[in-house]
């Protein structure tokens, strides 16, 4: 009997499957596109109202702006405000972001402290920090955002 043969055979045996793992392994599942959810993009701020104040102040496009990426998470923030205001959203910077859903309604997370429950409406965003995950408030403010 042959005994340098029967490596030889056994090891045909198992090549291909390992061949066939390596082929499987590298197929494309096709999840190749950037991860988005509905904040993802440009926003300005528009509009800013509320607090204990009563603030009500309008801001042109440009001067503060937010943009969400969800494909890593962050939320930068550009605030080239220099009116003297009492509250005009975060300064410029970069912050991370989760959007938090609970019983059907979403809430958006800044660097893991809940900050507005968020509704989005006719091509524009509003930020509400009366609304949190668990209950409503009063005296928040409210920001108003377009693309």
């Amino acid at each position: 009997m042959d005994t340098t043969s029967y490596p030889k055979k056994h090891m045909k045996h198992l090549l291909i499957p390992f061949i066939f793992g390596i082929f499987l392994s590298n197929c494309d599942n096709g999840d190749d596109a950037p991860k988005k959810d509905a904040l993802t993009g440009t926003w300005n701020v528009q509009h800013i109202s509320g607090g204990f104040a009563g603030i009500d102040d309008d801001y042109e496009s440009g001067v503060i702006v937010w943009a969400f990426s969800a494909e890593n998470g962050t939320l930068n923030v550009e605030n080239k405000n220099e009116a003297d205001v009492i509250y005009d959203g975060f300064p410029t910077g970069s912050y991370s972001y989760a959007i938090l859903t609970v019983e059907g309604e979403q809430f958006l997370e800044i660097d893991g402290q809940e900050q507005f429950g968020i509704v989005l409406s006719s091509g524009q965003m509003l930020l509400d920090a009366n609304k949190t995950s668990t209950g409503m408030g009063a005296d928040g403010f409210q920001i108003v955002l377009v693309p």
